[in-house]
């Protein structure tokens, strides 16, 4: 007959925080209350008592395949690490209805360790090693015309209690209520050293406001042949540059520059026009591909592309291009990860799930009223935050597309959704 239920909660002292790497530690307490069992209302409990606290992580995938007629549904399981602290190994007395207070702290392991079995085969785009880096978490749910899946990475922290002596019962959180621990990679200590993409293109305008104005069409005949082109008008051309990141930190902004040169010896025209960057937009997007564990031919597979930062960059002047600034632009970004459309992680690689990202730039130069659009993707990676972030190049506040009062002001990383309660499954698939 047991003698009473001890009672055990897990509680984290922030809940919220993001931990990036193996040196930040996760801190938190375990409160155990006695409760006694029937006929001994008033039972005293002692004995020796024993507390396990453990981190654990692991990484899951859900895919939906149909073929017109009928749906299946494939899973991917990867544990990625479980470690078990002593953190109370003595003698315990208890009160019915006292609460007994267990501090815990907690360090993420360096790489991924646990044994995953042969159910992944070797794929270029995903990690299949024991001893990789441990991928941030993350969670996305995608349902697009041809691909539909689920995938997460979590980690979670765990309690185990025993009374090796007496029959005591334990009441604990199962895995699936047990609290979310918030993981990025290590802070980086600088940026990386590494060479800017480097855009480059012409533009060269000819029409009439490049002549002087006492010269330009006037009346209804003139300015019909200069409007389809029938006049003989000077031209203006430059040359631009653009120099993009390939490199992007969680929680700084992304900083781009812009410059031009005029093409002296193709500018016929004797007015000198101004030219002003008209705006820069910037949206990151994306790109999560998963797979399910194997089956007798191969992996299942699904992916998605989303976008999960999109704003118009700050200028640092709306002044036109000049000597006076170098011919040369700044713009930058707000914090990354802040007002987010979707889950920003760092990019990782797993067992089963790839998360990589590409920035698409849309700006624009405006010369003689009229906008010269320019565009381009490329392929970046995000890497956690900095250990000491530099100063942003200054600019400007720019309208923005995100929504107002959406910015994490408590950290520079991103904020994280509360995980979803995903169901128990057994180990085949349903």
């Amino acid at each position: 007959m047991s003698v009473g239920t001890l009672h055990a909660n897990i509680v984290l002292d922030d809940p919220s925080r993001i931990h990036c790497g193996n040196r930040d530690p996760v801190l938190g307490h375990i409160s155990i209350r006695y409760s006694p069992g029937r006929g001994n209302a008033s039972a005293e409990l002692f004995g020796p008592l024993k507390v396990f606290v453990t981190l654990h992580g692991r990484a899951k995938t859900k895919i939906w395949k149909s073929n017109g007629q009928s749906t299946s549904i494939y899973r991917g399981r990867a544990p990625l690490f479980f470690h078990q602290v002593l953190v109370y190994d003595d003698s315990f007395r208890a009160q019915p209805r006292d609460t007994a207070i267990f501090p815990f702290n907690l360090f993420f392991p360096e790489v991924a360790d646990a044994i995953v079995q042969d159910e992944f085969s070797q794929d270029l785009r995903f990690i299949c090693h024991r001893n990789q880096p441990l991928p941030a978490s993350f969670q996305n749910s995608y349902h697009g015309f041809a691909h539909r899946y689920e995938a997460f990475v979590e980690y979670r922290v765990g309690v185990d209690v025993v009374m090796p002596q007496l029959q005591v019962e334990v009441n604990k959180p199962t895995e699936y209520l047990e609290p979310v621990v918030h993981y990025e990679g290590p802070r980086a200590s600088q940026p990386a050293n590494s060479r800017p993409y480097d855009w480059r293109g012409l533009v060269s305008v000819t029409n009439e406001l490049l002549l002087p104005e006492e010269d330009r069409p006037s009346g209804f005949r003139q300015k019909t042949k200069a409007l389809f082109g029938a006049g003989n008008f000077p031209t203006y051309a430059f040359d631009w540059l653009c120099l993009a990141p390939k490199d992007l930190y969680l929680g700084q902004p992304a900083c781009f520059e812009v410059r031009i040169k005029p093409r002296e010896k193709e500018c016929t025209a004797t007015l000198i026009p101004e030219v002003r960057l008209k705006f820069f937009h910037v949206t990151i997007t994306a790109h999560t591909q998963v797979r399910a564990d194997r089956t007798i031919f191969s992996s299942p597979e699904s992916e998605g592309n989303y976008a999960v930062f999109e704003m118009m960059g700050a200028i640092d002047t709306r002044e036109p291009f000049s000597k006076a600034n170098e011919n040369t632009k700044i713009v930058n970004t707000k914090a990354l990860g802040s007002g987010s459309i979707g889950t920003f992680s760092s990019s990782f690689a797993t067992y089963n799930i790839s998360q990589t990202y590409t920035v698409q730039i849309t700006f624009g130069f405006e010369v003689t009223g009229k906008v010269k659009n320019i565009d381009k993707e490329y392929v970046v990676i995000v890497h956690p935050p900095l250990e000491i972030a530099p100063p942003p190049a200054a600019a400007t506040a720019g309208p923005s597309s995100q929504p107002l009062n959406t910015e994490n002001k408590a950290s520079d990383l991103p904020p994280y959704e509360p995980s979803p309660a995903y169901e128990e499954t057994s180990t085949g698939n349903k």
